[in-house]
């Protein structure tokens, strides 16, 4: 059997390193490659995983020492097609069985150094498999299969390394895309959170000025008048504000905390205009411990007051319930006021509740402003949270 030449040593080295580089290209661009024009996954990675094989294992294969002979038996173009072949063959079988145990949930469930490790003994199995049967198709009629089937051996082992190595490639490759995803996820996650929070504690902070300077305005007037009353009113004020200023940086409260909240406001109403306010709270206890946004029930209050006793200069009775729904719960504020215009028109306060529960009860509430067979504000809120700490 006649060896090659220098010149064709230098040829076949050339092609060597050109197979080479055209592989590994192939295997950087494998997630990308043919995306546009191949629209079916699977096919897509066949394709490619096909090209990649088939460049490095043409590029690898020479180094086994095998390659003369085959050149010598079939010829240029016939190593050539049993190389597309063998490529195609090992595609089909070896590519596939080691993606289907790759992307097995079973398997994937174990260690991962034991589910690489029979990735590998699968490929190397598989591909032992496919190499000596063809050897054996190809030279068993020849004297010298023996040497064949040890150069075939030599030769599967760059095989196996090609696939191999097209394996870790895409698996590292795919890790590392995951990773960035997941940092950019998380990245995303945290300055949403970042940006909720603050509009959170911009909502929190803001109080009515004019509520404000009413309130500071009737204390000044009643300490003169009536010093047990301004203390009181003092009192409900002080605590009003210190539910606002949230020390807890709780996105959150309790129904009961709420509730006492919105009675504070009323409390301090009722001492500013007597007679002319009042106001009962009905609450079932069950519902104490579930959750709202801060500040959710105050405003809506306030606007009872505001356009019912403020406006009309009239006896104003507000009625505050929360109850129970076949899904979640309901908030409800009803008062004698006038009614509501067709077009509504959201002042601050309302635009705050709707703000906080856009932020924290996304899609899972519903707010119905009505004016028969009573007027009254409704928020319903379609799921329920328990009181835990830290929430």
């Amino acid at each position: 059997m006649r060896e090659p030449t220098i010149i064709q040593y230098i040829l076949l080295v050339f092609c060597c390193l050109l197979f080479a580089l055209i592989g590994l290209y192939f295997l950087v661009k494998f997630s990308s490659i043919f995306r546009s024009r191949i629209k079916n996954e699977l096919l897509r990675k066949n394709v490619a995983a096909f090209l990649v094989i088939f460049f490095l294992s043409s590029a690898m294969t020479p180094l086994g020492g095998g390659f003369s002979y085959m050149v010598a038996k079939f010829g240029w173009p016939g190593t050539i097609a049993i190389e597309i072949v063998a490529s195609m063959v090992y595609t089909l079988i070896v590519f596939n069985i080691g993606r289907a145990i790759a992307e097995n949930k079973k398997l994937k469930s174990q260690s991962f150094l034991k589910h690489k490790l029979l990735i590998l003994a699968a490929i190397v199995i598989s591909s032992m498999a496919i190499n000596l049967a063809t050897v054996y198709i190809l030279y068993c009629s020849e004297k010298e299969y023996p040497i064949y089937r040890k150069y075939s051996l030599i030769s599967n082992m760059y095989i196996t390394g090609a696939i191999g190595i097209v394996y870790a490639v895409i698996s590292y490759l795919d890790l590392q895309r995951k990773r960035k995803f997941d940092e950019k996820e998380l990245e995303l996650s945290q300055l949403r959170e970042l940006k909720a929070k603050a509009e959170l504690d911009a909502l929190h902070s803001k109080v009515n000025p004019h509520f404000l300077y009413n309130a500071l305005n009737s204390i000044a007037d009643l300490s003169i008048t009536d010093g047990k009353k301004a203390r009181k009113m003092t009192v409900a004020l002080a605590d009003l504000f210190r539910y606002s200023i949230n020390y807890s940086d709780h996105n959150y409260s309790t129904i009961k905390e709420e509730v006492e909240m919105a009675e504070v406001y009323l409390q301090i109403e009722k001492i500013r205009f007597e007679d002319q306010l009042n106001y009962s709270i009905n609450i079932s206890e069950d519902l104490n411990h579930y959750l709202v946004p801060r500040f959710v029930l105050q405003p809506i209050v306030e606007n009872a007051v505001k356009h019912g006793l403020k406006a009309t200069g009239k006896m104003t009775e507000i009625n505050v319930e929360v109850k129970n729904l076949a899904k979640g719960l309901e908030l409800i504020v009803a008062d004698n006021g006038p009614p509501f215009p067709e077009e509504l028109s959201p002042g601050y306060g309302v635009k705050s509740m709707y703000d906080k529960l856009d932020l924290l009860f996304p899609g899972e509430y519903e707010v119905h402003f009505a004016n028969k067979p009573q007027k009254k504000v409704s928020i319903q809120i379609h799921k329920l949270m328990k009181n835990e700490p830290g929430v």
